[in-house]
């Protein structure tokens, strides 16, 4: 007879702790605010910096079990300089080769926290079908409601350093040094999907205005 009491309470007390781990609450990147910037020395006296402009992804994150996960495609043709002729040139055979390999992929199983923050990321980066492990750097985290959609966003900024001539990146390598600095602007919000944005107000959408066009001569190699 004492068996079933405890054997109930038993269950009782499995069934409170079942739900007390809550699944991690997923989020949605917002690829309109959400920019991968790169650093990446030119002819040894400056160094150039281009993005990324279309990013999708999601990140999964327990923040009381300082667990998650991160799943960011990033699609290489959306490459830009701020100049058209060295766009092209990146996405051609001798350094993205963005018809062969559209996206580059970033994913991690590991977040390391501190004080119930995400503070760093071990991963792994695709890129050029080539996967090798990239650790980032989360130098800041924040989390808040937006009132505009009524819904919570997290973002930060993350940073990594990288070596392009691992990924197949060999193309100008200068002096030996093939280190990319690697600088992420990321916002994401809650939920599984991205809430409907309202309206941009007059004067603040895209500028339909033509893109500049290349100058002329072309760019030197490298």
């Amino acid at each position: 007879m004492i068996r079933y009491p405890a054997l109930a309470c038993a269950l009782m007390i499995c069934g409170f702790t079942t739900a007390a781990l809550a699944d991690p609450q997923v989020y949605t990147i917002d690829p309109g605010h959400t920019y991968p910037t790169f650093f990446v020395p030119h002819q040894g006296v400056s160094h150039w910096s281009g993005k990324f402009n279309k990013t999708s992804g999601k990140v999964w994150l327990d923040r009381e079990h300082s667990t998650g996960k991160i799943d960011i495609t990033i699609e290489t043709s959306s490459i830009n300089f701020g100049l058209p002729i060295l766009d092209r040139m990146m996405q051609g055979v001798d350094y993205f080769d963005t018809a062969k390999y559209p996206t580059a992929t970033y994913k991690s199983d590991t977040i390391t926290f501190s004080n119930g923050m995400p503070v760093s990321a071990d991963g792994q980066l695709t890129l050029k079908g080539v996967t090798k492990p990239v650790k980032l750097k989360i130098d800041h985290f924040t989390c808040k409601k937006n009132p505009m959609v009524n819904r919570e966003v997290c973002g930060g900024d993350a940073s990594a350093d990288f070596d392009r001539a691992q990924f197949g990146l060999t193309k100008a390598v200068e002096g030996g040094d093939s280190t990319v600095r690697l600088v992420i602007q990321v916002e994401a919000y809650l939920g599984d999907s991205l809430p409907p944005m309202p309206p941009m107000p007059p004067g603040m959408g895209a500028s339909a205005a033509a893109p500049p066009a290349a100058p002329p001569g072309g760019l030197p190699p490298g």
